[in-house]
């Protein structure tokens, strides 16, 4: 379409030289058309440029009654799946080539009848009213830390007057991940808004009445707003609009990490701290060019209390005659020693720790969803290779089977040795994986079930693990062996000033016997500070003060039958007979 700008310079140019042809090539036209303009001697915006003729025939003639018969029936029919239904009815009344214009035809038939649409309406935001809570989902941009695809959730706080953000990242929607981003978020900014508004997932809010749409606000999150101090406003629902702020920057935030990732060259961190530090990095690059909104905000703000909310819930639990609690209706085995026991659970959003009173019994990593159960062999093996009778039927037997080879293990020895016989040797091969390592025992039975000529049973896999274990101790250290030539050459009276020769002198005071060790059968004190190993010396002492009487001999044992000790300053050598702990002899 010709501009105004070249009929200009056409009619400047043919008014110089009167040559249509040079003049049309001048302002960039052909010559057909610069003839036109020149006879006409208008402006194109001057032109009229309506038309009520068609320059060909209308393809959509046979069909368009249909297709707009479909239209007012399903106003959200779409032009394509339209079109390619009308091509499949009516193939002799359609072309492939006609879906454009099908889809401006319809495009226009909207805009003079379609149906209203939704409105959205701008709102004015005041500095320090509010903060806008959502959670987005992470796993599709392949974090990966410490080698494995980490699957996780941001928890998003946004003040929608600034746009100032802040975010950590979670492992679902929850209490606990609300109280972590609270605590991060307003301890940082060292101020609270008036309302916190968010969305109505569950960790929020809860169905009021059943077979309604009406929702009312967690327990927990009242509390929580109740200590910030700031009042809780919920959107409506199905409406992720009303949420817009923390909605729209969600997508902002992901994309700037993404850009991040693919400068950075790297999707891999070698630790959760690292892949943190990379996260707060990333917002406080935002932050910087939100300041001045954000110094607006802080003035109006209120004050937060000077104590972070604690980022765990608890509760009571009883550990039940099968040695497991109930925690968030998910099952945990805990150890056996602990049954019937009444303790307080603090559940963290990754673990839970036990503690009876103040003291800390259990830890145990949590895991997520609102049904299952964790089951540790380790746990109950011990009792269960009691009663083997119990495995068959056994409520928990598939968390037995830690892996798939310790699955095929027990169904090859049911085949080879039946099934009463079987059940009590895998429960001795569990027993053994629960002393040893689960590790060496799988490989262990990895290699006789890939065996034609062993068959498996407990003795061989028990024999394979200890041979393992014999060829690590050959390889690391040999046995020790003291020589105790110096001391037959002390016992003959033979002089031994040369032991201790270039040994520091140290000065004896009355406080260094404040810190003592008490020989068995001796009623010396000395400090480990005063104690001179000779070359040669067997250490016999270590730290004995936590030891009982009967634990020093048991100890003693374990050395050579004489130990010989030097105790410079003090009383000169001893010889102890380490079978009866009794000091033989002085040297002086």
């Amino acid at each position: 379409m010709m501009t105004d700008y070249q009929v200009k310079c056409l009619f400047k140019n043919y008014g110089k030289i009167f040559n249509i042809k040079k003049s049309a090539m001048k302002s960039d036209m052909d010559r057909k058309t610069a003839s036109k303009y020149i006879k006409l001697g208008v402006l194109p915006s001057e032109i009229d440029q309506t038309r009520d003729w068609r320059t060909r025939q209308d393809p959509l003639v046979k069909t368009w009654e249909i297709a707009e018969a479909f239209l007012i029936d399903s106003p959200g029919l779409e032009a394509k799946a339209l079109f390619e239904h009308l091509l499949e009815k009516h193939p002799d009344q359609l072309d492939e080539s006609n879906l454009r214009t099908f889809q401006r035809r319809i495009k226009g038939w909207r805009l003079l009848n379609g149906n209203n649409q939704e409105v959205f309406f701008d709102q004015d935001r005041k500095p320090g009213e509010c903060m806008e809570l959502d959670w987005t989902d992470m796993n599709a941009l392949n974090i990966i830390v410490d080698g494995v695809h980490y699957l996780h959730k941001l928890i998003h706080l946004v003040l929608p007057y600034s746009n100032y953000e802040g975010a950590i990242r979670c492992r679902s929607e929850s209490v606990l991940a609300i109280k972590k981003i609270l605590n991060h978020f307003l301890y940082a900014i060292n101020a609270t808004p008036s309302i916190l508004q968010v969305d109505n997932s569950s960790a929020a809010t809860h169905q009021v009445k059943k077979d309604t749409t009406e929702r009312g606000f967690n327990e927990e999150l009242k509390q929580i707003s109740e200590y910030f101090g700031f009042s809780l406003r919920a959107t409506n629902v199905k409406a992720p609009n009303e949420n817009g702020d923390v909605e729209s920057l969600n997508g902002h935030l992901k994309r700037r990490i993404h850009q991040a990732l693919l400068i950075r060259g790297s999707r891999e961190f070698n630790s959760m701290e690292d892949y943190d530090h990379f996260l707060q990095t990333m917002i406080e690059k935002a932050n910087k060019t939100r300041m001045e909104k954000f110094n607006e905000e802080l003035k109006v703000m209120k004050a937060i209390p000077a104590k972070p909310l604690p980022e765990y819930q608890e509760l009571y639990v009883t550990v039940r005659s099968g040695s497991t609690i109930n925690v968030k209706k998910i099952t945990y085995s805990v150890p056996s020693r602990l049954i019937g026991s009444k303790l307080k659970a603090k559940i963290y959003e990754s673990s839970i720790n036990l503690y009876d009173g103040i003291n800390h019994v259990h830890h145990i990593p949590r895991v997520l969803g609102d049904r299952g159960r964790v089951i540790d062999y380790r746990h109950i093996i011990h009792s269960l290779i009691r009663k083997p009778a119990a495995f068959q039927n056994y409520r928990f037997r598939d968390e037995m089977y830690p892996t798939s080879i310790f699955r095929a293990a027990f169904d090859k020895l049911v085949i080879v040795q039946g099934e009463r016989k079987a059940v009590l040797d895998y429960l001795r091969v569990l027993k053994l994986a629960a002393e040893t390592m689960e590790s060496e025992v799988e490989t262990a039975l990895s290699l006789v079930m890939e065996s034609v000529d062993v068959k498996i049973s407990y003795e061989v896999i028990a024999q394979l693990v200890n041979i393992k274990k014999e060829s690590l101790t050959d390889m690391t250290v040999g046995k020790l062996v003291p020589d105790l030539t110096s001391y037959d050459n002390l016992i003959k009276g033979e002089k031994v000033n040369d032991i201790c020769r270039n040994q520091p002198t140290i000065t004896q005071s009355t406080e260094s016997f404040s810190n003592e060790c008490i020989l068995s059968g001796s009623n010396s004190k000395i400090t480990e500070e005063q104690l001179v190993y000779g070359e040669n010396f067997t250490k016999f002492i270590g730290d004995r003060n936590r030891l009982s009487k009967g634990e020093k001999d048991r100890e003693l044992t374990q050395t050579s039958k004489y130990t010989v000790s030097v105790y410079s300053n003090i009383i000169g050598p001893k010889i102890i007979n380490s079978e009866t702990s009794e000091i033989i002899t002085y040297i002086t």
